[in-house]
């Protein structure tokens, strides 16, 4: 049965390892993309640009009102600033399009952007395994005070943490926002009663195994012990005495 235990401790550290990584993946991803943050930089040198001769054109009408310029003056530069603001402003408006492309190709699950995406489900995540983890601590549990307040934790775990979950994958629908956050709680108390209800199942196969385990046992401790290893006329004590240890365990 070695490499049963064997397998069970792997499947749990990967499952722990895994936890762990989904709650700080995002800080290995960069806020966007390096073709995003192209765009973005050439978008704006342009857009400063336009803004720039939208400022000159401004101060040259301001230097005519003040007659620091004459009309001629003021109406031989701003034949040259229109030209250039017209040129900018159709090249900022075909760049911010491509950054904005970008940007949408970029998007994960409605986030702007990897980092994003993971930065939001990295501890929803966390709470989520951490109340699956209390569910199954509630079953082993014997002590009764400890049960509620490991149900009780278990089960705030796993609503917040589900409900968060599904939030991430889950996109906003053309709904009120009270019906949508009423939609995400009832799906997220939903996944609560399957982990509940799966977490007590498993219980009870363990526990089927457990009596099956027992019962062979008891049936060694009684037929092929005594058979094999009690001479004849100690049987009778050893009979008494296993007898008596087993009504001690069943009045615990």
């Amino acid at each position: 049965m070695k490499w049963i235990q064997t397998t069970r401790i792997i499947a749990i550290s990967v499952i722990i390892i895994g936890v762990f990584i989904v709650a700080f993946l995002g800080v290995f991803f960069p806020k966007k993309s390096e073709s995003a943050i192209k765009a973005q930089k050439a978008y704006i040198e342009v857009d400063d640009a336009r803004i720039e001769s939208d400022k000159k054109i401004k101060l040259l009408f301001a230097q005519y009102n003040e007659n620091k310029i004459t009309e001629g003056e003021l109406l031989s530069k701003i034949k040259t600033q229109i030209p250039l603001i017209l040129n900018l402003s159709k090249e900022s408006e075909v760049l911010k399009k491509e950054y904005k492309s970008i940007s949408n190709e970029d998007k994960v699950f409605g986030f702007r952007s990897v980092k994003i995406f993971f930065g939001h489900l990295g501890m929803p995540i966390v709470a989520t395994a951490l109340g699956v983890y209390l569910l199954l601590l509630f079953f082993k549990e014997e002590d009764l005070f400890f049960r509620k307040v490991t149900l009780s934790f278990s089960i705030v775990g796993l609503i917040t943490g589900l409900f968060y979950v599904i939030w991430v994958f889950y996109p906003s629908p053309d709904i009120p926002d009270w019906a949508y956050i009423l939609l995400l709680l009832l799906f997220s108390i939903l996944g609560t009663l399957v982990a509940y209800f799966t977490g007590r199942y498993m219980y009870k196969l363990s526990q089927i195994d457990l009596v099956v385990k027992t019962q062979n046992l008891l049936s060694y401790i009684t037929f092929d012990i005594k058979r094999k290893y009690i001479s004849k006329q100690d049987r009778q004590e050893y009979i008494s005495d296993y007898l008596g240890e087993i009504e001690k365990l069943s009045k615990k």
